[in-house]
C-alpha cells in the first residue's frame, strides 16, 4: 500500500456544522485526547488535512454516490437488484415516482457527507495560519495543506450546489469557519455559493504544487480542472446571463491550461485506464473484452489522472471507509444460477460479485454503436474503429467448469456442445488458460442459425427504438434485460483480498482525468460558438480511442489501424450540446458524473434528455426533479425565526 493511502487513514474528529454530523472513524485521533494545541502543531496540520481526505473517501463509499449520479438519467437505469436481495426500495431515483420525497434514501447521507468534508476543511483553514513553519513542516508543505483544504472544501460545495441548488439562485448553507454549534441556518444564493467555490479554487491554484510526492493529494492541475468545470456549470444558470460568455471563456482557458501544461497526457490505449492485460494464468483476452485484470500490467498512477480518491485493500482499515464498494454495483448476473442464463460459470473473483444495481439503457448501447464500427453497422468481419465500448464493458465470460447448455428454443438457444473450463486454485479466483467462452454479449443481432453453431450463450441488444426498452426480463428473447447486460468494468477489481464475495475493493476512483478536460474544453467552445475548436478537442479523444492492432497491449479488434480513419473524426457542423453530451457517455460511461452532466445545461435540457431516452423515468419526471429535495432531517433540525426553505415542488 502506498504512503498516501496510509496517510489518509489518519485524521481528527472535527467540529460539527448544522445539518452535518461528522462520524468519528475508529482509528482517528480525538481532539479531546490530544489537546487544542494539536490543531496548530506541525504534524497536526497534516493530520487535519488527511482527515478531510478520509471524509472525501467515505463520501464516495456505499450506495449513495452511484444512486445520486447514475440513476434517473438518460444513459443509465435501474437493474433488477437496486438493493440487496432483489428489493427495489430506491428505484424511485430512477422512476421519479411518488415515493421520491425529502425522506428519500441517500439524500441525507450525501448532504451530511459533504458538510463533514466542509467542517474538516474549515478546521484546517482556521488553524493553518497560526501553525509555525519549521522541522517537518516546510513553507511549501504548509501552502500545499492550505491549498488542499481549499480544493476539497470547494469540491464539497460544488457537489452540493449541483444537486440541491434550485437553478433560480437559491443555493445551500455556507459555513466557512469553525465555531460553536448552532441549529440556525439559512440558504445562501447560488451566486454566493459559486463565489465561495471560485474563491477557494483560485486560492488553491496559487498554493498547490504542480505535482505531489504522495499520489492522491490535490495539485494545481486538479484545481484548474475543477474551476473550469465550475465556470462551465455557472455559465448556463439563468441568473448569470450577464456573465455567460465570460464564464464559458474562463472554462475554455482553464481547460487549455491543463491540456497544455505538459503535466498530463492521454494514455495511448483507452482500456489501460481501467485494466491491465490478462496475465499468463488467465484466459487469453486479445480483444480486451473480458474481465478487468488489475493484478497484471495495471497502473493507477498514470499521466492521465489529474485527481483520484485513494482506497485500500487493508482489512484493518475497513472501519475507516478505506475500501471501495463501487466494483460490485455495475455488474450484471453472469453465473448459471440466475435462471440458467449461461452454463459453465460460477461466481469468481475475476468476474466480480454482481450486485446489479444499475444498467446501461438501450440508448447508451445505441450511442456506442454509432461509433464503434466507424458509422457502419457492426457485424462479423467488420473492424471495430472506436475501442471505448470494449474498453469500458465486459462482454465475454470464460467457463470455469465443464458443462453444456440445453439446445433450447431460439433465440435462447445454443449448439448444446460441451463447454470445457477449469478453475484457478484459491477461493474461486477464476477461469484458467484455455477455458472455453461461456457467455458473450454482442452489440448487433445474429440469426438463430448462428446461435445454433455456438456452445456458449449469446445476448444481443433490444430491437426497439433507442428510447424504449424491449422489457426487463428478456432471457427468452436472447436480449439484454434488467439482470443480464454488458457489465461496466471500470471499477471491476480482482485485487480484492477477501475472496469472490468480498465487497471491499481497493481500486482508486478516478475523479478528474485529462480525457474529461478535453470534453470540458469542447463544451465551453460550443457555448462560445466556436464549433471548430470543439471538434478539434473531440478529435483528440477520437484518435486516442481509434483501434490500432499494432502495439502488443492494444485491443485486437481490428485488422488495420484506424488512427487516421476519417470515420472516427468529427466535424464542426456536428458540434452541439447534445452531441457533446453523447460523446461524454462514450468517453466517460459510468464515471459518476452523469446526473450533474445532463442537469448542467438547464432544466429544459435535463427533462428532454431524461424523457426522451429513459422509458422508466419518462412518465413521472417533472420540473421539480431538476433539483434534489432538501433532506427532511435538515429541515427539521433547523430552528429560529425562519424555516429552512425546501426546493420548489417538494
Amino acid at each position: 500500500m502506498d504512503q498516501m493511502k496510509r496517510l489518509m487513514n489518519a485524521g481528527l474528529a472535527l467540529a460539527l456544522v448544522v445539518g452535518a454530523t461528522a462520524c468519528v472513524d475508529l482509528d482517528e485521533k480525538l481532539v479531546s485526547s490530544l489537546g487544542a494545541d494539536y490543531a496548530t502543531s506541525k504534524q497536526g496540520l497534516t493530520d487535519l488535512t488527511n482527515g478531510v481526505y478520509a471524509a472525501v473517501r467515505g463520501y464516495n463509499g456505499g450506495d449513495t454516490y452511484y444512486g445520486m449520479e447514475q440513476m434517473g438519467v438518460d444513459t443509465w437505469t435501474a437493474a433488477d437488484q437496486v438493493a440487496a436481495g432483489g428489493a427495489q426500495p430506491w428505484v424511485y431515483l430512477d422512476t421519479y415516482d411518488a415515493q421520491y420525497n425529502s425522506l428519500g434514501a441517500f439524500l441525507n447521507p450525501q448532504w451530511q457527507g459533504a458538510y463533514t468534508i466542509i467542517a474538516r476543511a474549515n478546521v484546517v483553514l482556521d488553524n493553518g495560519p497560526n501553525t509555525e513553519v519549521g522541522g517537518v513542516l516546510t513553507q511549501a508543505i504548509k501552502d500545499s495543506r492550505m491549498g488542499e483544504a481549499r480544493f476539497l472544501r470547494a469540491w464539497a460545495y460544488f457537489q452540493l450546489i449541483q444537486q440541491y441548488g434550485d437553478g433560480k439562485n437559491v443555493g445551500v448553507t455556507v459555513t466557512l469557519h469553525t465555531g460553536s454549534l448552532s441549529t440556525e441556518a439559512v440558504r445562501e444564493s447560488e451566486d454566493s455559493v459559486y463565489k465561495v467555490i471560485v474563491d477557494d479554487l483560485t486560492e488553491a491554484i496559487k498554493l498547490l504544487p504542480v505535482t505531489q510526492s504522495e499520489f492522491g493529494r490535490a495539485t494545481k492541475g486538479a484545481a484548474q480542472h475543477m474551476l473550469a468545470k465550475v465556470y462551465l456549470t455557472r455559465a448556463y444558470l439563468p441568473w448569470n446571463s450577464a456573465n455567460k460568455q465570460a464564464d464559458f471563456q474562463k472554462a475554455l482557458d482553464l481547460a487549455n491550461t491543463v491540456i497544455n501544461s505538459g503535466t498530463y497526457s492521454l494514455l495511448p490505449i483507452y482500456a489501460d485506464l481501467w485494466c491491465g492485460t490478462h496475465g499468463s494464468t488467465k484466459p487469453a483476452d486479445p480483444g480486451r473484452q473480458g474481465f478487468c485484470d488489475v493484478t497484471n500490467n495495471f497502473a493507477e498512477n498514470n499521466k492521465e489522472v489529474i485527481w483520484s480518491i485513494q482506497f485500500s485493500y487493508d482489512p484493518v482499515q475497513y472501519t475507516n471507509t478505506a475500501t471501495n464498494y463501487l466494483p460490485v454495483v455495475f455488474l450484471s448476473q453472469y453465473d448459471g444460477g440466475a435462471g440458467g442464463w449461461a452454463a459453465g460459470i460460477t461466481r469468481v473473483l475475476d468476474d466480480g460479485r454482481p450486485f446489479r444495481r444499475v444498467r446501461p439503457t438501450p440508448f447508451a448501447i445505441h450511442l456506442f454503436n454509432q461509433t464503434r464500427c466507424g458509422g457502419q453497422p457492426c457485424g462479423f468481419g467488420v473492424d471495430v474503429v472506436d475501442t471505448r465500448f470494449d474498453g469500458s464493458y465486459q462482454t465475454v465470460w470464460f467457463a470455469n467448469g465443464n458443462t453444456t447448455n440445453p439446445t433450447g428454443t431460439c433465440p435462447k438457444c445454443t449448439s448444446g456442445a460441451a463447454i470445457k473450463g477449469s478453475m484457478l486454485p484459491g477461493s474461486q479466483v477464476g477461469a484458467a488458460p484455455g477455458s472455453d467462452t461461456a457467455l458473450v454479449y454482442l452489440t448487433f443481432q445474429v440469426p438463430d442459425s448462428y446461435r445454433q453453431t455456438k456452445a456458449y450463450r449469446i445476448g444481443t441488444p433490444c430491437t426497439t427504438a433507442p428510447g424504449e426498452d424491449c422489457g426487463k426480463d428478456n432471457d427468452a428473447k436472447g436480449m439484454f434485460g434488467y439482470a443480464h447486460y454488458p457489465s461496466l468494468k471500470k471499477f471491476q477489481d480482482n485485487g480484492r483480498t477477501g475472496g469472490y464475495n468480498d465487497t471491499n475493493g481497493g481500486k482508486d476512483r478516478m475523479v478528474f482525468r485529462l480525457g474529461e478536460t478535453y470534453l470540458l474544453a469542447a463544451e465551453a467552445a460550443v457555448g462560445l460558438n466556436q464549433p471548430a475548436v470543439a471538434a478539434q478537442n473531440i478529435n483528440v479523444l477520437r484518435v486516442r480511442a481509434a483501434c490500432d492492432p499494432g502495439p502488443a497491449t492494444a485491443a485486437k479488434l481490428c485488422a488495420v489501424s484506424h488512427k487516421s480513419d476519417p470515420a472516427i473524426l468529427v466535424s464542426a457542423g456536428q458540434m452541439t450540446i447534445d452531441f457533446i453530451m453523447d460523446e461524454r457517455e462514450r468517453e466517460m460511461s459510468g464515471e459518476l458524473t452523469r446526473w450533474d452532466d445532463v442537469r448542467r445545461p438547464g432544466q429544459a435540457f435535463f427533462l428532454n434528455r431524461v424523457r426522451t431516452w429513459n422509458p422508466y423515468a419518462r412518465p413521472n419526471v417533472g420540473d421539480k426533479h431538476y433539483s434534489r429535495p432538501i433532506p427532511q432531517q435538515q429541515i427539521q433540525g433547523v430552528t429560529g425565526p425562519q424555516a429552512y426553505p425546501q426546493n420548489p415542488g417538494w
